[in-house]
């Protein structure tokens, strides 16, 4: 949603998670935690879908969790490997479980993660689609961060041939060192 109480949920929400990944520093446990309090919120046409991570850097690895988000997308010497949801969208089910997952992050990876508004950018009928998402990201192993995000979001108004509909968000991160 695009309305007032839509951005009252989405404040409140990452103000949860925030103290949530502070106090429990899992990033499954602090989406069940958030998932229980935003469930209370007694707004049946509300859901929240999001994606954490957080990288430890003296592990070289990354945890994440994700709320019936998009896949995000992790390159890693030439090879892309989605990192699908780990549990469902927030606010459906107040007893609904998030798994963690950590995975290997070393230099010159590439972590993506888009809105919905990127792969469901349309032209008439078509779809720019996770395929096309996909395809372009494998192709950015030179890419800084900034420029992967900038390709993504040029190439999603180029398919569509004008001003995106929806609104759209496009986090990348590159393992520099």
């Amino acid at each position: 949603g695009h309305d007032v109480e839509a951005s009252i949920t989405a404040l409140q929400t990452k103000f949860l998670l925030r103290s949530y990944l502070r106090r429990y520093r899992d990033p499954g446990q602090a989406l069940e935690e958030l998932n229980r309090q935003v469930s209370d919120y007694e707004r049946p046409e509300e859901f929240v879908s999001l994606f954490v991570m957080i990288f430890d850097e003296e592990a070289e690895v990354m945890r994440y969790a994700s709320a019936g988000h998009p896949a995000a997308w992790m390159l890693h010497d030439r090879e892309l490997s989605a990192l699908p949801a780990t549990g469902p969208i927030l606010m459906m089910n107040p007893e609904a479980t998030f798994q963690s997952r950590e995975i290997p992050i070393v230099k010159g990876d590439l972590v993506v993660c888009t809105s919905d508004g990127i792969a469901e950018a349309r032209d008439g009928s078509n779809f720019f689609g996770e395929d096309r998402v996909a395809g372009m990201i494998r192709k950015m192993e030179s890419a800084t961060a900034e420029q992967a995000s900038r390709s993504l979001v040029n190439a999603a108004q180029e398919f569509v041939a004008g001003p995106l509909q929806d609104d759209v968000t496009v986090l990348a991160v590159r393992r520099a060192d």
